[in-house]
């Protein structure tokens, strides 16, 4: 699940994507297992249905359902931190949240979900761990690396960081350039087409 970019009212999306791969791995390497993962996803599937219909009872159910038919599968233990942290349940939050991180430690969301609820408790060190290894393990071109540099700035971690600064800015910088040459290009593009006219 991915949250939004406000700070203190988040919610995570599910990252389908990673979990069907996951799937697939699973699937060809025992059968039995990847029966459970499967009954597992559709679980986690419903859990996300219910509540994005405000069904927060249903939702929580079927993400529990989900954590016990298969307790290696760390999705559903994020969802649910999610879940209890819209309810202020911040303590269980924390504690789904961790469990998804020890089920599988390059889970992006879980970082950025703790790092979020560490700011939100005023807990400033443990939220720069978070964002820290959020950004680390992010792709450069990733909304939520970007989300999680402006966090660690904004915390004054370059301050206390002075090497992290520049590796911050150059994915900053890549990030501009490739953005000025695409529009170089389109802009190269249109003056080439309305010279030729019809030209397809």
């Amino acid at each position: 699940m991915l949250k939004c970019s406000c700070m203190h009212n988040h919610v995570l999306r599910p990252s389908i994507p990673a979990g069907v791969t996951f799937l697939l791995i699973i699937s060809n390497a025992n059968p039995a297992v990847a029966g459970l993962r499967e009954e597992a996803a559709s679980y986690r599937t419903q859990g996300y249905e219910a509540q994005r219909r405000g069904d927060k009872v249903g939702a929580l159910s079927n993400y529990q359902k989900a954590a016990a038919l298969d307790p290696t599968y760390p999705t559903p233990n994020n969802d649910m931190g999610v879940l209890l942290e819209e309810e202020g349940r911040l303590e269980e939050a924390e504690r789904a949240y961790q469990q998804a991180l020890t089920l599988n430690p390059n889970y992006l969301e879980p970082h950025a979900n703790l790092a979020m609820l560490y700011e939100r408790t005023g807990q400033r060190e443990k939220a720069i761990y978070y964002w820290m290894k959020r950004y680390q393990l992010g792709d450069p071109n990733d909304a939520w690396t970007a989300r999680a540099e402006e966090r660690l700035m904004a915390l004054g971690v370059l301050k206390d960081h002075p090497g992290l600064k520049g590796k911050i800015y150059s994915r900053r910088r890549i990030a501009e350039q490739e953005f000025q040459a695409q529009a170089k290009s389109r802009e190269e593009f249109h003056a080439i087409t309305e010279e030729h006219g019809d030209w397809p």
